[in-house]
């Protein structure tokens, strides 16, 4: 249990640090949500105006959360997007979306219908994982949360068809780093449904009233669980269907 008491600023300072992960006993533990977010509002508070893009969840207890993508790495077939690689380090492959019109938050929610029409385009994408803190997804959630649920960067890929948003295992997806397999298996995400966690949260009343604005990035969740990253190297995802990108993790 942590004896540190919590203070927004004081935490996203040890967050934003370039040092060694923190054991969570040495971290002041938010008290709700609303406090672990307003973690990651001052951290977001340094980074440029553009560009946005959050990570949507849901927490052990039902709720709709987010995670601000940094750093975000746009498409670009000339570039290999590169991240730093640390024992540890977890990734993701991921469907994520562009807003191009907005969803302010209202009483009644938005319909399946209505987020698909606000979507501008889809894409393949590649998460980082990296937690700030020692025990990584298993401290304390909502530290957790303030820690932007452990990203550590965001890469968006190609284009892919709008129909991928029904994805539920029926294509293959096949994860390679250097010359070794560390996923092949089906594209399956964890809730059984890629817009369902972007529903709950386009639907959250009290989220932030500037949240998935026109432009925003949105990524949808894990294809392929977390598998962890050994070493660094040239990583490659490929979707059935012709859908590749990469990245690459660098010492």
């Amino acid at each position: 249990m942590s004896t540190a008491s919590f203070d927004p600023h004081s935490l996203a300072a040890q967050f934003s640090a370039p040092r060694a992960r923190i054991p969570a006993a040495e971290l002041g533990v938010p008290s709700g949500v609303s406090d672990a977010m307003a973690v990651q509002e001052i951290f977001s508070a340094t980074l440029p105006a553009a560009p946005v893009g959050y990570k949507v969840a849901r927490s052990p207890d039902g709720l709709a959360v987010v995670g601000r993508l940094w750093p975000l790495a746009l498409a670009d077939d000339a570039v290999v997007a590169e991240f730093p690689w640390r024992d540890g380090l977890k990734i993701e492959v991921e469907i994520a979306v562009t807003l191009a019109s907005a969803l302010p938050p209202r009483a009644d929610g938005y319909s399946q219908e209505e987020i698909l029409a606000a979507i501008g385009s889809v894409h393949l994408g590649i998460e980082v994982l990296d937690s700030r803190i020692e025990e990584g997804g298993k401290a304390p959630y909502l530290l957790f949360l303030a820690d932007r649920l452990g990203n550590a960067g965001y890469a968006l890929g190609p284009t892919v068809p709008k129909d991928m948003l029904a994805l539920n295992g029926e294509k293959q997806l096949v994860v390679r780093l250097g010359d070794q397999t560390i996923y092949a298996a089906d594209a399956r995400h964890p809730a059984g449904d890629v817009m369902a966690w972007l529903a709950g949260w386009a639907s959250k009343s009290d989220r932030p009233a500037a949240s998935l604005a026109a432009g925003e990035i949105i990524t949808t969740g894990s294809l392929c669980g977390a598998p962890v990253a050994q070493q660094p190297g040239l990583l490659t995802v490929e979707l059935e269907g012709g859908h590749t990108m990469s990245i690459r993790l660098t010492a």
